[in-house]
Order: structure tokens, then sequence, then C-alpha cells
């Protein structure tokens, strides 16, 4: 494993080409090839920024993963943002989501990552893109993360991007049955049980509405249940709602879906959370240190929830309690 720490490279697709910094842990986990978590940053963010943000690299020196910051252009997007409202970046083998898993192929090229443990958590416009490559890339990607985000393919134009994010896109059902659809050609390259999914947002976000939370988790239970049945397999999900306070003093609700005795499932709705990382370092325009640690709960459902991966959980300090 090269040295801790940061390093930079630029990765290209038929889509393009972008630069992206790759935080190396301090303490990898030696034994094994590592996860690696892809991290998408919101409008007008950088990876610095959403590195600060999130606190992302405390957490992967404690847990041994690689963390990789894809950067938006501004000559892609003037504020930065990811596409996610184009249908030009919301397919296979082209635009961003090539891009971005080119990121993947060259952070594997460099690096012993483990196949079974590549994950991806997006903020904002990045929590769109997130559930686009999710479902355009399922034979890279093992989980998902969607914080202040939509449900894949939410738009397809700029005034529906907007209308989206104040009251919500297209039916989740519909939308479900559409990323299965689009998954086919991944999974023709490498076969996926189920696509685990965790929904963070603040309950008093005024930028995206919360509605958009429960359609992600409404759109990915169908995109599971079309996976268990090309499968063969029953599908059937239990939930149970846990309230809680965070250590910082937000209250939350917690909804976990369970496959039987997998998880599958999980949607975090914060009260009195704008749209702000929870649990981040300090506080900032788009950070919230009083409400639960978003980048622990996220990390410690990916090593619960994916399948056939070994664990890669470190329990933290408690960062919330019932």
């Amino acid at each position: 494993m090269p040295e801790a720490g940061w390093s930079t490279g630029t990765a290209r697709a038929a889509g393009g080409s972008r630069n992206f910094k790759l935080w190396i842990p301090t303490t990898p986990q030696s034994d094994r090839a590592s996860p690696l978590l892809m991290v998408l940053h919101g409008c007008r963010h950088d990876a610095n920024d959403m590195a600060e943000v999130s606190g992302m690299n405390k957490l992967a020196d404690r847990n041994g993963f690689l963390v990789v910051y894809p950067e938006q252009s501004r000559l892609a997007n003037l504020l930065k943002c990811w596409n996610w409202f184009d249908l030009r970046h919301q397919t296979r083998e082209g635009g961003e989501p090539s891009i971005l898993a080119a990121v993947v192929d060259q952070v594997r090229a460099t690096h012993p990552v483990d196949p079974d443990r590549i994950f991806v958590v997006g903020v904002s416009a990045g929590g769109a893109m997130a559930s686009i490559l999710a479902a355009t890339y399922p034979d890279i990607f093992a989980a998902l993360a969607i914080f202040a985000g939509a449900e894949f393919k939410a738009a397809t134009s700029v005034s529906e991007g907007f209308a989206a994010m104040k009251c919500g896109g297209p039916d989740p059902l519909r939308q479900g049955q559409l990323a299965f659809e689009t998954m086919r050609s991944g999974l023709a390259q490498r076969k996926r049980k189920r696509m685990p999914a965790i929904v963070f947002h603040g309950a008093a976000d005024t930028h995206v509405s919360p509605v958009n939370a429960d359609q992600a988790v409404i759109q990915w239970s169908k995109t599971n249940a079309c996976l268990a049945a090309e499968a063969g397999d029953s599908f059937a999900v239990t939930e149970e709602v846990v309230e809680g306070t965070a250590v910082g003093g937000r209250a939350f609700e917690k909804h976990v879906y369970m496959e039987g005795s997998h998880p599958l499932l999980e949607k975090w709705l914060v009260h009195g959370l704008g749209h702000a990382w929870s649990g981040s370092p300090q506080l900032t325009k788009y950070g919230d240190p009083n409400g639960p640690n978003a980048s622990s709960e996220i990390w410690r459902f990916f090593c619960e929830a994916a399948w056939n991966a070994p664990s890669c959980w470190q329990s933290p300090d408690s960062s919330s309690k019932k």
C-alpha cells in the first residue's frame, strides 16, 4: 500500500475526464484488499470541502478503507453540480457515470481493492448521481448512500430537476422498475443479489424536500424486489422505526427495513437539520455537528449490508442514543 495521505489523479472515459483525490488510510487492512468508498460532493464543492464536511478520512483511518473523491469540473457545470438531471448523464458507458466508473478502475489499477466492498455515497446533487451510478454500474458498486439526494432518474431536464428538489420526482415504483431495467447491462457482467441503500435527510431541509428521501426508499425497495424476482427469490421486508437523540442534541427517526435477517434499506430523518451533513466535525454552512454521525452510520450500514463480504466495521464512540 502506498504512503498514507492524499494522492491525486485524473480518470478518462467515453464521457470525458475528471480529476479526483484519493485518501489512503493510515491503518490499511493489511491482511486483505481494502474496501473503497466513492464520495460525491454537492454543488459548489470539491474534494477538500467534502472531506472536511463529512469527516470521512478520519473514519477511513480507523476502519482501513480507501476514500476517493471525484471532482466536478466548472466546464461541465458552472456550479460544479453533478449533472444528475441530464439524460446524457444517466446511462452506462456514457457521460458522467462512465467517468466515475473509470475513477474506480484507476484506483483499482494502483491499489489492492476488494471488489465486493466498493460503495458510493453522495450528498445533494452527488446523492442523486449516486442513485444513477448504482443503477448504471451494479457490477461495480455493492451498496449506496443518498444524503439529501433523490431517487433514480428523478428528473431529465433542468426544470424537472428544480421541481424534483421542491416536490419530489416521478412515481418511485415506476422509477424502481426503470432502475432495474437500467441495471441489466451491468448485471450481465456481474450478478448482484440486492442493492442495499441508506438514505439520510434533514427534516428542515428547504433546498431539497424530505419527500425525496421517502421516494428513494420506495424506489430502491421496488428495484430490489425486481432483483429478487429475476433470481426467483421471494421478497418481503419488515420495517422497524427507532426514535432517538444524537449526542449533539438533534432528534431523529431511523427506519430499518430488513429482508429476513439481512439489512436492506435504512432511512434517517434528522429533525431540525437543514441542507447540511449530519454529525459533521464542525459547524459550517454545509455541516451540522449536532445530528447523528452520518459518516459512521453510513459505513456501519455498508459493512452490515454488503452481501458476501467480510466485516469491515470498527465501532467508534456512540454518536446517538435511543
